[in-house]
């Protein structure tokens, strides 16, 4: 309340601010190389792998990951397990539930990741969940 700041907008005293009203580029890619993003989805769940004692875990985390990232309307446990090819969502309810890994871990490794593929020294990242 009258601090001034629209809180409605990205700041524009960045100079890669992308906003999706202004800036069309970012929509100009209709579709996805299939091969790539296998590619980048296996370098995404390398990063963090390590942070699970178990293979079980492991695959699994690698499915959910792959679940959340599909064009699936519904990403429930159930829904997320028939994505990955599961019959029933217990692998995914386990590695929710009781498998033991480092999440704080594996934030910081994707972090890493993705500061390396993407950073810049000037960069902000905005992230916009809603649909248009």
């Amino acid at each position: 309340m009258g601090s001034g700041l629209d809180v409605g907008r990205p700041p524009r005293d960045r100079l890669y601010v992308v906003d999706k009203l202004s800036d069309r580029a970012v929509a100009a890619g209709a579709s996805v190389d299939a091969g790539r993003w296998r590619r980048v989805l296996e370098q995404v769940l390398e990063s963090f792998a390590g942070r699970f004692g178990r293979i079980e875990p492991r695959r699994s985390a690698a499915g959910f990951v792959a679940g959340l990232l599909s064009q699936a309307e519904v990403k429930a446990c159930w829904q997320i397990a028939e994505q990955a090819g599961h019959q029933r969502p217990d692998a995914m309810q386990r590695l929710l539930y009781r498998s033991v890994w480092d999440a704080d871990g594996a934030r910081d490794d994707l972090r890493e990741l993705i500061v390396g593929r993407l950073g810049h020294a000037d960069g902000v990242l905005v992230a916009d969940e809603t649909e248009t």
